[in-house]
């Protein structure tokens, strides 16, 4: 197993074994299972035309739990937000969004989206959207809906209710194509969140919150 540095805002997340079938809902007993791990987000990408944002939103938690099955794998994902943003509309306004990346082939992916030779897959969830969406990156501006129908295969759950998003994405752990990252029991993966505040904070594409990379260790 590959051994992480966990300095600075990194942290080490473990995917617990839990045996059975879990449904994609917060009651779900598999969740009492996972350890919750806090994660910082404080990156971002300069914008220009950017709003900038206020010494209060410099930075943004998220609460990550995660859980598997041996045939799929289940993130809870869960953050404070007053107000919650589900539609699009004109150029000013935008949907609240997360993202969770994955280096696709190496570990030494760029966490800005990748490199032409070091791709990222990312897992893309709007609230107005139908469903979460799998995306490939191979470098900033070059994310793209992965073409094969068979890497859509992402389940979700979404509930915002007394100032909180809670998130539940789950899809197989092993690759429907190309474009997908395979989980393997006992492995450990690189994972990175992202976090687009719509409505009036207008954050979309590049615009957004981002953490250092994570480490995913599944059980």
């Amino acid at each position: 197993m590959a051994i992480h540095n966990l300095s600075g805002s990194s942290r080490a997340i473990t995917a617990v074994f839990v045996p059975g079938p879990i449904t994609i809902n917060l009651a779900d007993p598999a969740w009492a299972h996972a350890q919750e791990m806090t994660i910082s987000l404080s990156r971002r990408l300069h914008e220009s035309g950017a709003r900038l944002p206020s010494e209060a939103e410099k930075s943004r938690d998220v609460k990550i739990k995660v859980v598997h099955n041996a045939t799929d794998i289940f993130f809870l994902c869960q953050w404070k937000q007053s107000t919650a943003h589900i539609t699009v509309d004109d150029y000013t306004l935008f949907a609240d969004a997360f993202a969770i990346e994955i280096p696709l082939i190496t570990e030494e992916s760029p966490l800005w989206m990748g490199a032409a030779d070091k791709p990222v897959n990312i897992i893309y969830w709007r609230a107005d959207l139908p469903g979460p969406e799998n995306i490939v990156g191979g470098g900033i501006g070059t994310t793209q809906k992965s073409p094969d129908a068979v890497s859509q295969n992402i389940r979700h759950f979404q509930r915002w209710a007394n100032g909180v998003w809670s998130l539940i994405i789950t899809r197989p752990m092993a690759a429907s194509s190309n474009n997908q990252v395979s989980f393997a029991r006992g492995g450990s993966y690189r994972v990175a969140f992202a976090n687009w505040k719509g409505g009036i904070d207008a954050e979309r594409g590049g615009n957004k919150i981002v953490s250092d990379w994570q480490h995913l260790s599944i059980r």
